[in-house]
């Protein structure tokens, strides 16, 4: 209770006595200062309460707890909080320096960011699933919020409201500098709400609340590109018909646009950056296997056991006979060369299987590979598709 007093004093101190002539640094500062802990406080209370458990119950839940359990070691998670901690230290700084309009879409920035990191933890499983679903059967309320919280298109909506507000008014800080009584912020105000529904009409023509976030592909960029290219012809015919362009530069509709698609692609990628940065529960763990094929089989092989903690092999590289890969890294795994003593590629990466991710190879290779591997108990496996036909008497088909 005395460290939580002395913290909540200390961060009152230089806002305090009526010095400042915003109200803004009076409210951000001392929340920014304390932020990582009123994020965490907040995060595991709506957490438990959709769980079904009560807020007061103590748990291994918090985030530290979660990025302990993606993996992290303990001095890590430690680290990266502290890392989150002083940024928002910094901005608590910054605000109570730069002008009101640059607070606002700086402070946004941030928590838009710790918003995306606390719904990427909130899938790490802490409760027993089971025991959660008994909880909530007594509690309508909180059924009721699951089952918004699962219709995520909701939030998807409102982040890209925020985002298109964010990128409208950079485009206007980059050409005419932070917010005043200009004429040209006067027009900003003016033509916000009609952008706001002009690009939400588009987003949602063309697809863009379709996709799933982890699954972000080359192709769903496109879509976004696409969307951001008819939003952006679509506000400027907006402006020239209700407005005449008067008093409007182009070059504001260009960087916005430009701006737009970074940060529709950038929240769209970010659940797999996050996936390629934090590590998986147990990627440590499993059976150490290499890889024979590093082609489009292979590749897809590694998303699988990359994905599939159930089947307890952790991939540690490839071999593939094209001496062309040799050396080369696919996902961060190198590639070797099966053409030379693949028994000592084994005993080098302390390997115990070998996955074959093709059916092109030929007997005698395979015999090769499975005279050498025996030789030092290594696992030969072979990765076969297969689609059956459930609805008739065809034979299956392996691919």
């Amino acid at each position: 209770m005395f460290v939580g007093f002395f913290l909540a004093s200390s961060a009152l101190v230089n806002v305090s006595g009526g010095r400042s002539r915003s109200f803004l640094p009076v409210l951000a500062v001392p929340i920014l200062v304390l932020f990582i802990p009123i994020f965490d406080t907040t995060f595991v209370t709506i957490l438990r309460k959709l769980s079904g458990r009560s807020a007061s119950q103590g748990g291994r839940d918090h985030t530290s707890h979660r990025l302990v359990a993606l993996g992290m070691s303990e001095r890590h998670a430690v680290w990266m909080l502290y890392g989150f901690a002083a940024l928002s230290g910094v901005l608590a700084l910054t605000v109570q320096r730069v002008k009101l309009d640059v607070s606002l879409a700086a402070i946004a920035g941030f928590t838009i960011l710790l918003t995306l990191i606390g719904v990427y933890l909130a899938g790490v499983k802490v409760y027993d699933q089971s025991e959660a679903e008994e909880a909530l059967k007594h509690k309508p309320l909180y059924l009721f919020l699951v089952d918004v919280s699962y219709k995520r298109r909701i939030f998807e909506v409102l982040l890209d409201v925020v985002l298109i507000i964010l990128a409208y008014w950079s485009a206007y800080a980059i050409k005419f500098g932070p917010f005043s009584d200009s004429p040209a912020w006067q027009l900003f105000i003016r033509t916000l709400p009609v952008l706001v529904f002009v690009k939400m009409s588009a987003f949602l023509a063309m697809g863009v609340y379709r996709g799933l976030w982890r699954y972000t592909s080359i192709g769903d960029l496109i879509v976004f590109a696409k969307a951001v290219c008819l939003s952006s012809i679509g506000s400027v015919l907006v402006v020239l018909f209700a407005f005449r362009f008067a008093g409007f530069s182009r070059t504001v509709f260009l960087i916005d646009g430009v701006l737009m698609f970074l940060f529709l692609a950038v929240s769209r990628v970010t659940f797999r950056l996050f996936r390629q940065i934090l590590p998986v529960g147990g990627k440590n763990e499993g059976r150490r296997v290499l890889i024979y094929g590093a082609g489009d089989g292979g590749e897809l092989l590694l998303r699988e056991l990359l994905n599939n903690r159930d089947l307890q092999l952790l991939p540690v590289g490839f071999l593939d006979d094209d001496p062309g890969k040799s050396g080369k890294v696919i996902h961060g795994l190198r590639v070797f060369s099966g053409n030379g003593d693949i028994g000592h590629v084994c005993e080098q990466q302390s390997v115990d299987e070998v996955v074959i991710s093709s059916l092109k190879m030929s007997a005698e290779r395979i015999d090769e590979v499975l005279r050498c591997c025996s030789e030092r108990q290594i696992t030969v496996k072979r990765m076969r598709i297969i689609m059956e036909d459930l609805g008739g008497d065809r034979p299956i088909i392996d691919l």
